[in-house]
């Protein structure tokens, strides 16, 4: 009987080992998730989405009306110094969103800019939410907006289509 006992007990102990090691990670983040953070949840990378894709709505609606101080204002620093590098003349970003425009891909037609796929990612130390939106064009590919949250808490575009490296 104390035989018996033993051997049950030692093949109860050797199947639960052997099973703790197939469960699945308890939290949200594990496998499949486009963040790679450690602590990056479901809901922080739909939020990230949902405010990136709130600044590229605001950054297209820009390009439609040709809005410069607009355009501008749902980008930080650097993205504003790459659109200004993209006029001769212009010392601010405002006054170079139109030199900016017309190099763009697709600004013949800037009604039919829309907003795509939003892809939320972190940067190389998994801490930081970064959001990809694509911008798209019947006609043209305009490329990629990138999109994270500055120190300020505010989302902002740190890149923009059709400019040199702006920010980041």
């Amino acid at each position: 009987m104390r035989r018996t006992l033993l051997c049950s007990l030692i093949l109860t102990l050797a199947l639960t080992a052997c099973e703790g090691g197939e469960e699945a990670p308890a939290d949200d983040t594990a496998g499949g998730s486009a963040a790679e953070g450690p602590d990056v949840s479901a809901e922080a990378e739909a939020e990230a989405a949902e405010s990136a894709r709130t600044v590229a709505e605001g950054f297209v609606a820009a390009l439609v009306a040709g809005d410069g101080e607009a355009g501008c204002a749902f980008t930080d620093e650097g993205a504003q110094s790459a659109i200004t590098g993209q006029s001769e003349n212009a010392r601010d970003c405002a006054a170079a969103f139109p030199d900016y425009l017309a190099e763009l891909p697709g600004a013949q037609d800037t009604e039919g800019f829309e907003v795509g796929e939003v892809t939320v990612s972190t940067d190389l130390d998994g801490e930081t939410l970064i959001a990809s939106v694509e911008l798209l064009h019947p006609e043209e590919a305009p490329g990629v907006l990138e999109v994270r949250e500055g120190e300020d808490g505010q989302w902002r575009a740190t890149r923009v289509p059709g400019a040199a490296l702006g920010g980041a």
